[in-house]
């Protein structure tokens, strides 16, 4: 805000003349963002497990959804959350469950480009200027996701060869750590990725499952954009949907960096207002629209998640009191 000298008089009468009635329509708007990221990863986990239910795996979303916010960590704290809970409640072994994550992140990263390419394509081509820099940025992130993208189908669907690597990649470590009695894991890990595989070639087969998470994928991004899309009305300001579809997952790439702080405070906050500046929104409004946006995916959000975790996790997970004060000093472990 200093940087940037933004007029904090002009923003705070900003937020005082908004529709406060919009508020509640943003957090709508943000449950509708998590429930449909759980609905997605819930049709790739019924493929591989038909005993697991919506209500637990929509809250063990939401319980994982905390843990990111506590530890970012590109959203891998989540995961590993949501492969504990399927071990844990269902017994599902974890290199079978690991085979939901890598294609729900996949399905993710490939309706993250869909929106950057669609909200640029949709700007140029109406007329909209856009600063040659944002534009370039905005093809680096997708370019970015898109290689991420390739890796995860090559893992897909050359299973053998990545099957082949990692245990040449295990053998050679052996090798030169001189660990020989190292060794006996090698038939575990064979075995962890056969029945990765397995649950591969099960997802394959499934593709009304998979067609139907990425659907819930996109509506959840378009909930996700609808968040700002909401403050920006509730302030008179009018924005293009579209713009703000091509600037929700480039500061979004922001919030997959991480930087140890929770919630990446401070990081993407900077991030949300230097994107939306750049793309020409007046900067009082774009600190007033952040500051609002954030007090909903960050204070409404930890709220929610932290109750919910706090009142189902010990039950989701089949965690006792003792047990809970076992694993917070590091004698019981969540796998």
């Amino acid at each position: 805000m200093f940087i940037i000298r933004i007029d904090v008089k002009r923003a705070l009468s900003i937020f005082a003349s908004s529709k406060k009635e919009y508020f509640l329509i943003a957090i709508i708007f943000d449950v509708g963002f998590m429930v449909f990221y759980a609905l997605a990863w819930y049709c790739l986990v019924r493929i591989i497990s038909g005993e697991v239910k919506l209500s637990d795996a929509v809250l063990v979303m939401l319980i994982s959804w905390f843990g990111d916010m506590l530890i970012p960590a590109a959203f891998i704290t989540g995961e590993a959350i949501r492969l504990a809970f399927l071990k844990r409640r269902y017994g599902i072994d974890l290199s079978k469950a690991a085979a939901t994550v890598v294609v729900h992140r996949l399905l993710s990263t490939i309706a993250f480009v869909l929106f950057i390419f669609l909200g640029a394509a949709y700007l140029i081509i109406n007329g909209y200027r856009i600063i040659a820099d944002v534009l370039l940025h905005a093809i680096f992130f997708a370019l970015l996701a898109a290689s991420l993208a390739v890796l995860c189908t090559l893992v897909i669907f050359k299973i053998e060869v990545f099957e082949k690597l990692s245990v040449r990649l295990f053998d050679r470590v052996i090798k030169l750590l001189k660990r020989k009695h190292l060794e006996k894991y090698r038939q575990h890990i064979e075995e962890s990725l056969e029945s990765f595989k397995l649950s591969m070639d099960m997802i394959k087969r499934k593709r009304l499952n998979v067609v139907l998470s990425f659907v819930n994928l996109i509506i959840q991004w378009i909930c996700g954009i609808m968040i700002p899309y909401t403050f920006f009305r509730s302030v008179k300001y009018p924005v293009s949907f579209w713009l703000l579809a091509m600037a929700y997952p480039m500061y979004g790439v922001i919030d997959n960096i991480p930087f140890g702080v929770p919630a990446n405070a401070g990081f993407l906050d900077a991030a949300m207002v230097s994107t939306f500046v750049l793309l020409g929104i007046d900067k009082e409004t774009a600190a007033v629209v952040t500051g609002l946006t954030r007090v909903i995916i960050v204070i409404f959000e930890a709220i929610l998640t932290g109750a919910i975790t706090v009142l189902f996790g010990p039950k989701l997970f089949n965690i006792s009191l003792s047990k809970l004060k076992e694993l917070l000093k590091g004698k019981e472990k969540l796998f």
